[in-house]
């Protein structure tokens, strides 16, 4: 079984991606440190370097696998000693400076084994299924210890979709939550589950295996930064095993509408050694309802000072025009409502993304929201009592309503705005 350490994710995303380069095509041994490669100038080294003159290269892309990706790299006669590394392909790192780039690979602690002489085949092994890369290039200056010339990127690099080492099912899907099934074919394997967003992984982890795992370990440490804790704590909180039946409430506590995810799932020990790559099934949420022809008249009943939480108390009456409605209500800031649309917001600003936002504000999970929180008929809404919600004096606020089915909003957003009374004189 591949085992790919927490050392060997980090290289792939800042360095060198590699766990073993040479003509050898041997699976590396589980778990092992890094097989380093021979420097073929290593035993040259009392040979007068050639003098510097700016060549060029012809590169060759002889093999490329799910955990490896095998490069034939020539050099012009005029190249003495060169440098060559493959690089996770992100804009955030292969996107900045070249001085920088080179700077941080000649830093590394194997740049040294990355100094080559002559035509190489290299071999980088250990990689991440589903996933970008580039080789970097370039002349070295062996005697002053840095690039000459110009630095070369290969072109993208794309590793092909993994074994997968797990089936997944997801089932009972609505517009608000789905139900998933993971059985791994391996029983004994622990292992890490989550769902995320197809336009983020798509936008934001750039279609990447490697990025989506890397931003599960960053988050695992940040959160044990926080707690002074060390990271593989927090990660065994997350880790699975046996066969997992649960709901997308657990992670998110509802999915939006009409909206494409994926289920993704990895072995992982409780070392945070990656033990599979990476399974994925894509699923999509039932589309909005259609629209219901209801309206909703509202009104501020009272308002009644609490001085134990020295703020009012308020009670709103919502009236459906249809007797039999369900709907959602909340109170809110208005300045909440009105920040998505302020320059200062950069996001969605539509109705449908508002009404998620104020769903997903609840902090209920979905069943939640319908069965506790979803109001039907005429309503004296008193958040006080249900959500122990109270609202501070001099203030705009808003009662927010829409009708709410299990696929999500079934009228448009009905916002009735108001400002709460001055506190009272004898409580100043």
């Amino acid at each position: 079984m591949k085992l790919f350490s927490f050392k060997t994710l980090l290289m792939c995303l800042m360095m060198t991606a590699t766990l073993a380069v040479g003509c050898s095509k041997e699976e590396p041994k589980a778990p092992q440190e890094p097989e380093t490669p021979v420097n073929p100038g290593e035993d040259e080294e009392n040979e007068e370097p050639k003098p510097l003159v700016e060549g060029s290269f012809e590169l060759t892309i002889d093999e490329v696998l799910e955990d490896s990706i095998t490069i034939t790299i020539t050099p012009s006669e005029e190249v003495d000693y060169y440098y060559a590394c493959l690089a996770s392909d992100t804009e955030k790192y292969l996107g900045g400076e070249d001085d920088a780039i080179v700077s941080d690979q000649l830093a590394g602690p194997n740049a040294e084994t990355m100094i080559f002489r002559g035509p190489q085949t290299l071999q980088f092994q250990g990689l991440i299924a589903h996933s970008h890369y580039r080789l970097l290039y370039f002349q070295y200056d062996s005697q002053n210890k840095t690039i000459f010339g110009e630095l070369h990127r290969s072109e993208r690099i794309t590793t092909p979709d993994g074994t997968e080492e797990f089936d997944v099912v997801v089932s009972d899907i609505t517009g608000l939550s789905a139900n998933v099934k993971i059985t791994p074919h391996d029983p004994a394997m622990s292992y890490f589950w989550w769902i995320e967003e197809m336009v983020q992984y798509d936008e934001w982890f750039d279609n990447s295996d490697n990025l989506l795992i890397q931003n599960d370990f960053a988050f695992w440490q940040y959160y044990a930064d926080l707690e002074s804790l060390d990271w593989r704590e927090v990660m065994r909180w997350d880790l699975k095993s046996g066969n997992t039946v649960d709901s997308s409430d657990s992670l998110y506590n509802l999915l939006m509408w009409d909206n494409e995810y994926m289920v993704y799932v990895y072995g992982l020990d409780s070392e945070g050694n990656l033990l599979t790559q990476m399974t994925k099934e894509h699923f999509k949420t039932n589309p909005k309802p259609a629209p219901k022809d209801v309206t909703f008249d509202i009104s501020i009943e009272a308002t009644e000072w609490d001085k134990a939480f020295n703020k009012f108390a308020l009670s709103a009456k919502i009236t459906p025009s249809d007797p039999e409605a369900k709907y959602y209500v909340t109170i809110t800031n208005m300045s909440w409502y009105d920040w998505y649309f302020t320059a200062d917001n950069t996001g969605r600003s539509d109705e449908e993304f508002i009404q998620y936002q104020i769903l997903l504000n609840a902090s209920k999970q979905s069943w939640e929201l319908l069965e506790d929180f979803r109001m039907q008929g005429e309503t004296l809404y008193q958040p006080h009592e249900s959500r122990q919600q109270y609202f501070s004096p001099n203030r705009e606020y808003g009662v927010f309503v829409f009708g709410l089915d299990e696929n999500g909003p079934t009228t448009p957003l009905t916002i009735y705005e108001f400002v709460t009374p001055s506190r009272p004189a004898d409580e100043e």
